[in-house]
């Protein structure tokens, strides 16, 4: 079961990277196992320049942090000591709550670290790790207020979620939600009411639940709709989705993103009108910038990587209009995440990282300094940005 968890669309890099690195999403079985970690310089944050941004990844087990500096360089934090896991399993995903805090999912538990604000340096929380009942994390999430951790368990159909102690960052369990179907992606709307999860590409099924003051969930909706993967905007009026045929598995092609209006009370979605919208590539995963006007989505086919594509998003409408400088054919990868500002947008092409500044009236994009490389393999969810605090 646990081979079949790694082959979802979750996998953007299985069949996405197969021509730029030598093993796809998970099926490298990056583990966090027993990891030997060193430093490698003379003193965190020593040679960098003021920073504007913090990037951090997996880099063959281990973390690694990097710095985009107001010189626009782009490198690695110098003298970063990676932080000691002690866990085992499937790699899950991190995720960065409130500019403070890096969550680390992997096997049946979560790794929690306090960032330097300043340096980037990560510290493992006191009280790190925090164990749940399931045998494999898929993917990890939070809502937008960084109250909550949501993390979705394949292997068991369910969803686990933690409340953020939103002062140390400890995560307190909420509880373990069955969703009755394979449970690859959980993801909310862009104002936290509802939790959507999705089977991914192994089918129809999608649930939809109100989350509660605690965290805990409750189903208000059932879907049947084909997306795999779906994302919010930040007004709470739409998910914008893609399914990912011919992208991440051999099934057509689908070069369209899906737009749904919400439905306030069930979190129902209906196609907004004009949906689904054409794109010129497959698309096999989107992001959606913060301030809610640009749309990018990332292409991949399994016989490789198309270049990433641009829209302007209709807040009103929902509606998609291609940018002008869209389709950014020099820029390629399997996904994308925002800094908080979304004044950067960080990706993971092969072994290297890159990153790009946005221009947020225009929506283009420019590459910032050189990329990092020896980054270690892509691996989906496998780096979160965040803004110093």
């Amino acid at each position: 079961m646990a081979m079949r968890v790694r082959l979802l669309i979750s996998a953007v890099v299985l069949v996405g990277m197969m021509g730029l690195a030598s093993c796809g999403h998970y099926v490298c079985g990056i583990t966090f196992g027993n990891s030997t970690c060193t430093p490698s310089g003379g003193g965190i944050g020593n040679g960098n320049g003021t920073p504007v941004a913090f990037d951090f990844y997996l880099n063959s087990g281990n973390l690694d942090g990097a710095i985009l500096d107001t010189s626009s360089n782009f490198s690695p934090i110098n003298n970063f000591v990676s932080p000691p896991q002690t866990g085992t399993g499937g790699f899950g995903g991190m995720v960065v709550v409130q500019k403070q805090w890096l969550y680390v999912a992997y096997g049946s538990q979560v790794e929690a670290y306090s960032i330097d604000g300043k340096t980037g340096a990560l510290t493992a929380l006191t009280t790190s790790p925090f164990a749940f009942s399931g045998t494999e994390v898929y993917s990890t999430s939070t809502d937008p207020a960084g109250k909550f951790l949501f993390l979705s368990g394949a292997n068991n159909d369910q969803v686990t979620v933690f409340a953020i102690d939103q002062t140390t960052g400890a995560l307190t369990t909420v509880g373990s939600f069955s969703t009755g179907f394979f449970a690859a992606y959980a993801t909310t709307d862009g104002l936290g009411k509802f939790l959507y999860v999705t089977a991914g590409n192994l089918g129809t099924q999608e649930a939809v639940y109100a989350i509660g003051s605690t965290g805990s969930l409750t189903l208000v909706s059932t879907l049947s709709i084909s997306v795999a993967q779906l994302k919010g905007e930040p007004s709470g009026q739409f998910m914008l989705g893609v399914t990912g045929n011919g992208a991440n598995n051999g099934t057509g092609s689908d070069n369209h993103v899906y737009v749904y209006s919400i439905n306030q009370t069930t979190g129902a979605l209906t196609p907004v009108t004009g949906s689904p919208f054409a794109t010129t590539y497959i698309p096999a995963t989107l992001a959606v910038h913060p301030n809610g006007a640009l749309v990018y989505t990332f292409n991949q086919t399994v016989s490789g990587t198309s270049p990433m594509e641009g829209f302007q998003f209709n807040t009103t409408t929902g509606a998609l209009t291609p940018l002008a400088s869209s389709p950014f054919t020099a820029l390629t990868a399997p996904a994308g995440t925002f800094d908080e500002s979304g004044a950067y947008l960080f990706m993971h092409p092969g072994t290297s990282l890159t990153a790009a500044s946005v221009d947020t009236t225009t929506g283009a994009l420019t590459s910032i300094g050189a990329p990092i490389t020896g980054a270690g393999n892509p691996v989906a969810q496998s780096w979160a940005a965040t803004d110093p605090h």
